[in-house]
């Protein structure tokens, strides 16, 4: 007999708002939940023998979920479904996201705790949930820090520490964000070594651009939680440099925060991995100049609610 799934489930995207690299160390960081994450639904297959299928058309993904492929999203949904006791024969998933794949938005976690998702049902707890995707995330990420798939379970904005209970934060004043996707790719595997070696080769020197990471986080949840839009965009820009200095910058990314600064934006600064992703802009009061200096890079505009 088939085991069942649940017929829908989703999850959250998420931006890191400071933090990124650091957080693997045991700092501080913020993410904020994008509401644009994933939904999946699932249908029985005609033969309960055959095997489940993965069809997500935004990423291109028409996957059969094969024991034994090197297909990393096949690799990572078999992990998740094998911590969840779940079928991996007679299903087929399809699912609808407005989030760019490999961007640096969360859309792995998304997947993985959605799938988690269709195996527990909408009323597992979040720990098991972030348990279960950390068994695909894994696969994609090496030694992921856990964040991307607290967010995309929980969503909201939350200051996050490796193993620490994550903290809500609440907002004095709405968040005005600009997500503006590089089209460059980039692997979160292949940027944390980065870093890591980076720290490695010049100990004395990393650690503290670390320990500046999270002290930035912390000055920003402080302008955060007091609608203090002016201090946390300088922090932005502090904090991309700061990026810039552990080697996951790249003068594409320069150059957009640049651009981003002199159309409006309070601060700039690369979000996720580097390298590649997006650029995340603090908006000023002309958005509108915002879009017009990246007509090509369909910027995402999300307001995070005060508290």
């Amino acid at each position: 007999m088939t085991i069942p799934l649940h017929p829908r489930a989703e999850a959250h995207g998420k931006v890191i708002v400071l933090g990124e690299h650091a957080v693997v160390y045991g700092y501080p960081a913020v993410a904020a939940g994008l509401p644009q994450g994933i939904v999946l639904e699932a249908q029985p297959r005609p033969d309960p023998r055959l095997p489940v299928t993965l069809t997500i058309p935004a990423w291109d993904l028409d996957l059969e979920l094969h024991p034994g492929s090197d297909h990393p999203v096949a690799r990572a949904c078999l992990e998740v479904l094998a911590h969840c006791d779940g079928p991996v024969t007679g299903w087929a998933i399809r699912g609808a996201s407005a989030l760019p794949s490999r961007a640096g938005l969360g859309s792995s976690a998304a997947l993985t705790v959605a799938l988690a998702r269709l195996v527990y049902g909408p009323d597992a707890s979040i720990d098991d949930v972030v348990a279960a995707s950390l068994a695909g995330e894994r696969v994609f990420h090496g030694e992921p820090s856990g964040l991307d798939s607290r967010v995309a379970a929980q969503g909201g904005v939350l200051r996050y520490v490796r193993g620490e209970p994550p903290r809500a934060i609440n907002p004095g004043a709405p968040l005005p964000l600009c997500i503006i996707p590089s089209g460059i790719p980039r692997s979160t595997a292949d940027q944390v070594a980065r870093c890591r070696s980076r720290l490695e080769h010049l100990p004395s020197v990393v650690r503290p651009v670390l320990i500046a990471v999270g002290q930035a986080v912390e000055s920003g949840i402080h302008a955060i939680e007091h609608g203090d839009l002016d201090t946390l965009g300088v922090l932005f820009d502090v904090a991309h440099g700061l990026l810039g200095a552990l080697d996951v910058s790249s003068p594409a990314l320069d150059r957009m925060a640049a651009d981003a600064r002199a159309a409006g934006a309070r601060g700039a600064k690369l979000t996720g991995a580097g390298r590649g992703g997006c650029l995340l802009a603090l908006v000023g009061d002309a958005p509108e100049t915002l879009t017009a200096a990246f007509p090509n890079l369909r910027p995402l505009f999300v307001e995070v609610a005060a508290s």
